[in-house]
């Protein structure tokens, strides 16, 4: 252990620590307009992050709000293939109704041709009946007047 002489100086050194956190020697005008600009620092940011946040809510609700496109154009899509699919049995049951028709065509001339062919059948047996007759008749007379046959 070694006493220092008490001098001025050695107290002053013992006194500027006790000094240096004294509130009297800061500047608290400094200190004020820092602490302001930290605030105003904090509140820009603050600012800017809920405008961030409301930004991109906003373009979340518009398109949450927006009519969905590509399910539009789905079903869309769909209705024309139903109404192809529509049109096209439409257009195979013409083409069977076409057929049928055709086929009944076909059906009543071939019936036509029959009935005439019944008919003409009809009448060559009825032709011949006759003439049949007329020989008879002729060959009848032909015996009552004594006539020689031709």
């Amino acid at each position: 252990m070694s006493l220092t002489p008490y001098t001025p100086d050695s107290k002053r050194s013992n006194k500027t620590p006790k000094s240096k956190r004294s509130p009297f020697l800061v500047d608290l005008v400094a200190e004020s307009e820092r602490i302001d600009e930290e605030r105003s620092i904090e509140r820009k940011r603050q600012v800017s992050i809920q405008r961030k946040e409301q930004a991109k809510n906003e373009i979340i609700l518009r398109a949450l709000q927006e009519p969905n496109e590509l399910d539009e154009l789905r079903k869309e899509k769909r209705k024309i293939l139903e109404e192809e699919k529509r049109l096209k049995a439409f257009i195979e049951l013409e083409k069977t109704n076409g057929h049928r028709k055709n086929d009944r065509k076909a059906a009543e001339i071939a019936e036509k041709r029959r009935q005439a062919a019944k008919l003409e059948k009809r009448r060559s047996a009825n032709k011949e009946e006759i003439a049949k007759r007329e020989e008879a008749r002729i060959k009848m007379i032909q015996i009552k007047h004594n006539l020689k046959p031709k």
